[in-house]
């Protein structure tokens, strides 16, 4: 009778697989209906391509580059999870402004609670006393694309941090980083813990999805020699889904908001 059973689960489990795989395209594409988005759908198991929509396209990653910093940080005894720093929102580096656009409610960020809020001020803090190489086998860690960190003077590495500067990503290849960053997080750990709460009550809380948990980030930057912005959202369901969303001409509000619209769509 155990076998039977274990055997009528193991074919429920893999039924819902493969219709999850035949579903994630048709939800990404009503998702990015009438948009210019692109983005990757992967299977955060296995790292399978489930669904690709919308041509494709690179960019700064802006603040999606916080949680592999703050991973790196946390890991080498650069910061401790208490740490905190008193945000003034307005933020200034080698003359351009960069000011914290979180609530103004709570104005002393330790470590969850910047990355979840996505404090500008917090992370260009820590990047301050980050060595330049290590701010370089932080980036380096992404695995994406990017300029040699370890000459780097402070107003670069906050840049860095923050995904501003040195660093271009396409939907895929972030989706790839993300995916690694959650295999190697400590389960329940500060950079896990702060990834949940911003979809649950930060800046990426537009994708929060009832029944799904959901670990999102959302950024907001622009390229070299463009005068608009772009946005990203970069999401994990646990053992489900990497999804990565990138939208020209945006940010990532409205990234995180599209990707409502698949997990809705998912969930159903």
């Amino acid at each position: 009778m155990m076998r039977v059973r274990s055997s009528a689960l193991a074919i429920f489990l893999l039924t819902a697989a493969v219709l999850h795989a035949e579903t994630a395209p048709v939800a990404l594409h009503n998702a990015l209906a009438r948009t210019q988005a692109s983005a990757v759908v992967l299977d955060s198991v296995s790292g399978k391509i489930l669904a690709q929509e919308g041509m494709p396209r690179r960019g700064t990653p802006g603040s999606t580059m916080k949680p592999f910093v703050l991973d790196y940080a946390l890991q080498h005894g650069l910061v401790q999870p208490q740490t905190q720093v008193y945000c003034r929102r307005d933020l200034h580096i080698g003359g351009r402004s960069v000011p914290c656009t979180h609530p103004t409610d709570e104005p002393v960020f330790d470590a969850e609670n910047a990355l979840a809020e996505s404090c500008n001020t917090w992370f260009a803090a820590l990047a301050q006393r980050m060595p330049a190489a290590d701010v370089e086998q932080a980036v380096a860690a992404t695995a994406l694309p990017h300029e040699n960190l370890r000459g780097a003077g402070v107003d670069q590495r906050q840049l860095a941090v923050l995904g501003l500067w040195g660093s271009s990503t396409s939907p895929l290849e972030l989706a790839r980083a993300y995916r690694s960053l959650l295999q190697r997080l400590p389960r329940g750990g500060v950079v896990e813990r702060g990834l949940q709460a911003s979809a649950e009550r930060g800046m990426a809380n537009p994708a929060a999805t009832r029944g799904l948990t959901i670990l999102g980030k959302t950024g907001t930057a622009r390229n070299p020699g463009e005068s608009w912005t772009h946005g990203w959202f970069a999401g994990v369901v646990p053992g489900r889904w990497i999804v990565v969303i990138y939208i020209p001409k945006g940010d990532g509000g409205t990234a995180a908001r599209l990707a409502h619209r698949f997990f809705e769509e998912m969930a159903r």
